[in-house]
């Protein structure tokens, strides 16, 4: 093998509003640049895939990779092009961003020889035929997703590393002068992410406090329409501002960002990070591994899942006393800069591409 990798990444769909999307678009935005890692894409499709097709050798589309296209039919049909397309291009590792990708991953390197890596992106329900860990060598993006994973029958520790996402810091950060504060929830609109206790949390601020801010939520999804329901029967003023192709520049102008996420699988949310890394002060549910970095009252203010008078609570307290906020808004800057660093997250992967090939 020459000094070269090639690396065929392996994932469901590149999309605008994703987090593993996104973890894709900052990686390979930076990685493209080494001269030691040659990447290709491999896809079932997606709204955002002219975004990528700069930062890669090829993307290559198939709707037989798509999860929702799931069938027996569907899986050999998969099986058979991914095992065409690795005799053709000899890849050395397929990187997997998802389970059913790493499923026929696995199976295809029963038959040619490539060595298969998963990075879990968060822990996945125990439903379903798939393994939902089929690999040999993973990689997770948080300590509690690293301690599952280790966890699970016949993985070995050594295969396992916890390599944090990694996010360019934004070259512009003078934050927009605002009237009222801006306040802003986003990401996909599935129940998961708590976008309704954040419309029922603005529900129950007193209008003095109301008064003093504007409330904005970022990102598409199935549970928009439920959520403008909610808002409008509740007659909560709020501005759903759709797809975000330009979150950073659109987290300049904001304040506080507020994540209301109830999941208990996800890894952890890269709209933090950005939030952090353009300056705002955080508001976010003590979900499921958020104390990895997460420290309330010192880098950001938590509040209780599902509890809508707590987040109102902290939220009036943000808005009442914004200016006294300075130090958690540095810290949680400074905190997101040293954890999730870019260059060090393409230098850990690729080592770790290097220590696979071993």
């Amino acid at each position: 093998m020459n000094n070269r990798i090639k690396i065929l990444i392996f994932t469901n769909e590149l999309l605008t509003t994703c987090g593993v999307s996104k973890h894709l678009l900052y990686f390979l935005s930076e990685a493209k640049k080494r001269e030691d890692v040659d990447f290709t894409i491999l896809c079932g499709g997606g709204d955002a895939i002219d975004d990528y097709k700069s930062l890669c050798k090829e993307v290559i589309v198939s709707p037989v990779f798509k999860h929702e296209n799931r069938s027996v039919i569907n899986f050999i049909k998969a099986f058979l092009f991914l095992s065409k397309l690795l005799v053709k291009n000899k890849y050395h590792i397929i990187h997997s961003h998802t389970h059913y990708a790493d499923n026929i991953a696995r199976l295809v390197s029963y038959f040619i020889k490539v060595r298969t890596l998963q990075t879990v992106h968060g822990i996945i329900e125990p439903i379903g035929k798939l393994n939902h860990y089929p690999s040999k060598y993973f990689i997770t993006v948080n300590e509690h997703v690293y301690d599952y994973l280790r966890k699970q029958k016949n993985k070995q520790t050594g295969n396992i590393k916890l390599i944090r996402n990694g996010i360019s810091v934004p070259t512009n950060s003078m934050k927009t002068i605002n009237k009222k504060l801006k306040i802003i929830s986003a990401g996909r609109l599935i129940p998961e992410k708590g976008f309704d206790v954040f419309i029922q949390a603005i529900r129950r601020l007193k209008k003095e406090t109301l008064d003093k801010a504007e409330f904005l939520i970022g990102g598409k999804g199935d549970y928009e329409l439920e959520l403008k329901k909610l808002a409008a029967k509740l007659n909560v003023s709020i501005n759903f501002i759709g797809e975000l192709k330009e979150l950073n520049y659109l987290l300049l102008s904001t304040n506080i960002f507020v994540i209301a996420s109830r999941s208990k699988s996800e890894g952890f949310p890269m709209t933090i990070i950005e939030a952090a890394l353009n300056k705002n002060l955080i508001l976010s549910s003590n979900f499921l591994g958020h104390d990895s970095i997460l420290k309330d009252k010192i880098n950001c203010l938590i509040f209780k899942v599902n509890d809508p008078n707590d987040l109102s609570n902290k939220m009036e307290y943000a808005i009442e006393n914004y200016k006294d906020f300075n130090d958690l808004i540095e810290r949680i800057y400074d905190d997101a800069r040293k954890n999730f660093s870019i260059d060090k997250m393409i230098n850990e992967t690729i080592s770790f591409y290097r220590e696979i090939l071993k």
